[in-house]
């Protein structure tokens, strides 16, 4: 009874790690069947990153369409950094509940694309200012949301929201100043 208990213990245990082993080679074998989108061209990935890194409510919108399809074919094509730091240095959480997060993340992609994919030099004779404006305008954007049911009196949003326009400013001057 032991014996039979052990060998039945045995192929239990084999049939587990041959499924281990075969299952990592049919996920390969499904993911190597995808169909792998052709490389967009560098005048392609020009025209999408000025179609999302302009000084719009729409190319906003158009950059969050973009980073929420980063990783489906229409969007991989470009082979787009989408990594960021957020704000750098500075805290991307304001008072007051002003969040900067997002108007830093595509700040940082129009820099990180723009250099890659034309160089550094050309970045900023180029398209430098157009992102920065972008960044502006998506930080004012931020301060100028309305809060539903607000926790501070009119008074108190009024002057959070003054402060999270002051702060913006800072850090558009202060990216404006850097080469």
């Amino acid at each position: 009874m032991t014996t039979l208990r052990n060998s039945i213990s045995g192929a239990a245990l084999t049939s587990v790690l041959v499924l281990t082993a075969v299952t990592p080679a049919l996920a390969d074998s499904a993911r190597a069947a995808e169909p792998l989108a052709p490389q967009a061209t560098k005048a392609q990935k020009l025209s999408k990153m000025k179609s999302v890194t302009a000084e719009s409510a729409a190319s906003q919108d158009r950059w969050f369409a973009a980073l929420g399809k980063r990783n489906t074919p229409s969007i991989k094509k470009y082979r787009f950094t989408w990594d960021t730091d957020s704000c750098s240095w500075a805290p991307d959480k304001l008072p007051g509940g002003y969040d900067l997060k997002f108007p830093c993340w595509r700040h940082d992609f129009g820099y990180r694309n723009y250099k890659r994919i034309i160089g550094a030099p050309a970045f900023r004779r180029d398209h430098k200012k157009r992102v920065d404006k972008a960044f502006l305008h998506d930080m004012n954007r931020v301060c100028d949301k309305f809060v539903w049911a607000d926790p501070f009196t009119p008074a108190q949003r009024k002057e959070l929201k003054a402060n999270c326009k002051k702060t913006a400013k800072k850090y558009y001057s202060t990216v404006r100043s850097f080469n």
